[in-house]
């Protein structure tokens, strides 16, 4: 693919909708959302469940989605992930080579105090989340995304939700 994507991740719970359609707002980039790609309500019957069977297959999904979808004239925000919780309740780093064939432009993620994205997930999805849990995935979601940043030779802009104004930015 061209590079015609800016990417941004984050953990379940971030606000990394909501942000990225206030992003593409302001930016006039066309909002994509890995979720939707994957068609993840087709096969995950409970929207509170985050757990996925098959990391790889999920990712492929994405990936064959994203060339029938994206546009080189065009200019996209997608928002995913750098990491998922497997289905052993693990924390599983999207492999590098996902984010080679998606060739960002640029490389982002947003991060929040985790007891509010607890709060947040709580509200939504009426279950309980393990605060640890949720800490390990950001913490993990950083360090993963800095070593693709370094592999890929792109920046990485880490930003909460306060910090709009500037990733709008950078994206401009």
């Amino acid at each position: 693919m061209k590079r015609t994507i800016a990417f941004i991740g984050g953990i379940h719970g971030v606000g990394k909708s909501t942000t990225s359609k206030l992003i593409c707002d302001k930016t006039g980039l066309n909002y994509l959302s890995a979720s939707e790609i994957i068609k993840w309500a087709e096969f995950n019957n409970d929207s509170a469940d985050k757990k996925v069977f098959n990391v790889a297959q999920n990712q492929n999904r994405l990936i064959i989605g994203l060339k029938t979808m994206v546009n080189a004239r065009n200019k996209y925000l997608l928002d995913g992930h750098y990491c998922l919780v497997n289905k052993l309740g693990t924390v599983e780093r999207i492999p590098l080579e996902i984010f080679t064939l998606i060739n960002p432009y640029s490389l982002n993620l947003l991060i929040d105090d985790v007891s509010l994205i607890k709060d947040r997930l709580e509200k939504r999805d009426f279950k309980i989340y393990d605060i640890d849990l949720l800490h390990y995935m950001q913490e993990t979601e950083i360090s993963h995304a800095n070593e693709i940043a370094k592999v890929l030779k792109i920046p990485l802009n880490i930003f909460t939700v306060r910090d709009i104004d500037r990733i709008v930015n950078l994206l401009r």
